[in-house]
C-alpha cells in the first residue's frame, strides 16, 4: 500500500486536540446557560402563581431543561462557528454581518425545534398543554430578544476566551524564543571568553618558561585542572559562588607562580555566600584585568584584594589594586579595550538586563573593579 495513502488516511492528533481545545469554554457556557433556564424557570413559576394559572411544576421543569439540552447544543454550533471564523482571521465587518445573518434563522430554528419537542412531550407524556402550535411564531418574537442576548453572549465569551488563549499562547512563545536567544547568546560570549582565558594564561607560561621551566611544568599540570573545571561549565549559565571562587584561586596560583613575590593577592569571602549562583567566569577577567594593567615600571609589587559580601539583598563582588591605573582617555572607555571586561558586561546585561552593576574606575591608589548583583534574581 501507498505509504503517503497511509498518511492521508491517519488521524490528525493535532486537528483531534483541536477540536477539543475548548471544552472548558463549552463546559463553561453550559454551566452559565443551565443558570440562565433555572432562573427562567423561578420567573415562569412566580408569573403563574401571580397570575393564579395552572401550569404544573414538572411542565415548568421539564421545559427548562429541554431548553438547556436544545440551547447547549445550539451553543456549542455557535462556538464552533465563531471558532471557524477566529481561525481564518476575518474582518471585523465581515464578521459582524456573518453574525447578523446567521442570528434570526438560528434563534428561529432554536426556538422552533425546543417548542415542537417539549409541546411533543407535554402531549404525549405529562398529558396535555395549554400552548399549542398556531402561536408559534408569535411566541418566537417574544422570547427572541432573550434567544439574542444568549447567542451574543456567546459569542463574546467565545471570542474572548479564544483571543487570551491566543495571547497566552504567543507569550509563551515569546518567552520561549527569548530563553533560545539568551542561551544562544550565553554560548557565544562563553566560546569567545574561553580562548581569551586560555590564550592569556598560556602566555603566562610562556613568559615563565625562560625563568623557571619547573614552575613552568607545574603551571601546565595547574592549567589543565582550571580547564578541566571551565569546559565542564561549557553548558551552564550560573555557577554556585563557591566553584566559582575555587576556579579564581587557581587562576591566581597560576599567576602568583608567575610574578613569584611581585604579586600578593588577599580575600575577604563571605562564605556563608557559596551557594549563591553567578556566572561562571565572573571574577577571572577582573583579576586578569588588574594584573595586566597593574604592574609598571613605578609599581613593581602588585596587591590585589577580593571581597565579596552581601548588602542590602544584593551581591557585591569587588577587586581592588595597587596598581598604577588606567590613563584618562582609557578610564572613560575602559569596556571597549578588551575581550575580558567587555565580555563580562554584556553577559551580565543578557542575564540580569539594567539589574546590575559593574564599574571599573581608578581609585586613590590603583583600580577597583566592582560587580553587584540581585540576589533574588539569582
Amino acid at each position: 500500500m501507498n505509504k503517503e495513502g497511509n498518511k492521508k488516511n491517519m488521524p490528525n492528533k493535532h486537528h483531534s486536540k483541536d477540536l477539543w481545545s475548548g471544552k472548558q469554554l463549552i463546559v463553561g457556557l453550559g454551566v452559565l446557560y443551565a443558570f440562565i433556564q433555572f432562573t427562567t424557570a423561578a420567573r415562569v413559576y412566580a408569573l403563574n402563581y401571580l397570575d393564579n394559572l395552572v401550569t404544573g411544576v414538572g411542565e415548568i421543569i421539564s421545559d427548562r431543561v429541554i431548553g438547556w439540552l436544545v440551547g447547549f447544543c445550539f451553543i456549542i454550533l455557535i462556538i464552533s462557528f465563531t471558532k471557524y471564523i477566529i481561525q481564518r482571521g476575518w474582518s471585523s465587518l465581515r464578521v459582524v454581518v456573518s453574525h447578523l445573518l446567521l442570528l434570526i434563522p438560528i434563534t428561529f430554528a432554536w426556538y422552533v425545534i425546543f417548542v415542537t419537542i417539549a409541546l411533543w412531550i407535554c402531549n404525549n407524556i405529562i398529558g396535555g398543554c395549554e400552548q399549542n402550535e398556531a402561536d408559534l411564531f408569535y411566541s418566537y418574537l417574544i422570547n427572541m430578544s432573550q434567544l439574542t442576548l444568549v447567542y451574543i453572549l456567546t459569542v463574546v465569551v467565545t471570542y474572548t476566551y479564544y483571543y487570551i488563549r491566543l495571547d497566552n499562547e504567543n507569550k509563551l512563545q515569546q518567552s520561549q524564543m527569548e530563553t533560545m536567544v539568551l542561551q544562544a547568546r550565553m554560548k557565544m560570549l562563553r566560546s569567545q571568553l574561553h580562548p581569551h582565558f586560555l590564550f592569556n594564561t598560556l602566555n603566562s607560561i610562556n613568559s615563565l618558561m625562560d625563568i623557571d621551566v619547573k614552575k613552568a611544568q607545574s603551571m601546565v599540570v595547574d592549567l589543565s585542572d582550571l580547564l578541566r573545571k571551565v569546559l565542564a561549565w561549557k553548558d551552564t549559565q550560573k555557577v554556585p559562588l563557591g566553584e566559582e571562587l575555587a576556579l579564581l584561586k587557581r587562576y591566581v596560583d597560576i599567576e602568583k607562580m608567575r610574578f613569584s613575590e611581585d604579586l600578593s593577592v588577599s580575600w575577604n569571602v563571605d562564605h556563608q555566600l557559596n551557594g549563591i549562583k553567578v556566572p561562571g567566569l565572573l571574577l577571572q577577567p577582573l583579576v586578569e584585568n588588574a594584573i595586566h594593567h597593574g604592574f609598571s615600571s613605578n609599581h613593581l609589587h602588585l596587591a590585589i584584594h577580593i571581597e565579596v559580601f552581601k548588602q542590602n539583598d544584593q551581591l557585591v563582588l569587588r577587586v581592588k589594586d595597587n596598581g598604577q591605573g588606567f590613563p584618562p582617555d582609557v578610564n572613560q572607555n575602559i569596556f571597549k579595550q578588551g575581550t575580558g571586561l567587555q565580555n563580562t558586561q554584556e553577559r551580565l546585561h543578557t542575564l540580569y538586563g539594567e539589574g546590575f552593576s559593574f564599574i571599573v574606575k581608578n581609585a586613590t591608589e590603583g583600580v577597583v573593579s566592582e560587580i553587584v548583583l540581585p540576589i533574588k534574581k539569582m
